[in-house]
Formats: structure tokens, sequence, C-alpha cells
């Protein structure tokens, strides 16, 4: 919920002047539980009783948070995040301990129209042990050579669930949410 609710905040419910222009989430104990280092098996994953559950190779339930998938089908299907000269980019900033693991997720875990939450993400998905505000400099990187408009971390907001990742990615002029669980 508190992403939903942060996204609503930050002018997303009101006009596209003030959307982010980049939305960046992490993955593990924000867009998901469990994390990946607490499954006892992994790949390969594949769907689970409903559209927001995965299961790993050994049956365990990898649940997405409950505002998770209307979030990514706003982002995803909401005209208000697709300008056509400046659409908003999303993206991922995570220290997942099985990236590979987290990547398979992404692909199987599906908008309302079956659209891979992978795909939502574009080629901004960073997933790899480093210091966040790291990540964020390669995605700034990224977003700038995309789209010339994007001029620095004030056009940011990022969702994680822990507060050590939550200060490194603020001290870059991020606006970033807290998202606890």
């Amino acid at each position: 919920e508190h992403i939903k609710g942060s996204m609503e905040r930050s002018g997303a419910s009101e006009s596209k002047h003030t959307l982010p222009r980049v939305v960046i989430f992490d993955l593990d104990g924000t867009l998901w539980s469990p994390e990946m280092y607490q499954l006892h098996s992994g790949s390969p994953f594949r769907q689970g009783r409903s559209a927001s559950e995965a299961l790993s190779k050994r049956g365990e339930v990898v649940r997405l948070y409950s505002s998770v998938r209307s979030v990514m089908n706003e982002l995803h299907s909401d005209p208000k995040w697709h300008n056509s000269h400046h659409p908003t980019i999303c993206g991922v900033s995570s220290t997942c301990d099985e990236p590979s693991w987290a990547q398979e997720l992404l692909r199987l875990f599906r908008t309302d129209d079956d659209t891979p939450f992978a795909h939502l993400f574009k080629g901004y998905t960073e997933i790899y042990y480093a210091n966040k505000a790291d990540q964020f400099r390669t995605i700034l990187k990224k977003a700038r050579k995309a789209d010339s408009t994007i001029t620095g971390f004030h056009q940011f907001i990022f969702f994680d669930n822990q507060m050590n990742n939550i200060r490194d990615v603020s001290a870059l002029g991020v606006t970033s949410v807290y998202c606890p669980r």
C-alpha cells in the first residue's frame, strides 16, 4: 500500500507535469516476499495459484505485495504515464542475492494484459550487489541517453524497504519512499 499511496501523493493523480519522469523499484521486500535468500530452492519458477504468486522449483511461494499488480497495471496502461514525447521510465535497483531468479520472476509476473513486468523496465534493470547510489548513477546515464529532458535525480521516485538504501539514494536528490513490510 505504501507504493500506491506514494504514487498518488507524488502527483501521479494530478497533472502529467508533476509526474516523476523515472520510477524505480527495489524487488525483495518491496515488490515481493520472501527475499530470494530466504528460499531453499529457486529456479525454475512457475505460476502459482494466482497472478500474484509464483512457485519455486520445490513449491515455495513468492507473493507480490497487495498493491504491486495494480501499480504495474497503471504504469503500463494509464495514458498519463505515456506522454508521447516523454514517457515515464520505469526500472529496478536491487541487490538481490539471486539476480537470475529475480530476472525470471520479472518475466513470470505479468500485468492484466499479460505483459511481463520485465517489459515495463525496458533495460533499466540493475540487479547486482553494489551501493544503490551507484546503480542510480547507471540508471540516470541510461535515462539521459534515451531522453535528453531527463536532467537529474530530482525527476526520480524510488521505493525500497531498507532504510540504508533510502538514505543513500535520497542523498542524490531522489524522492525516496520507505516501504516497510
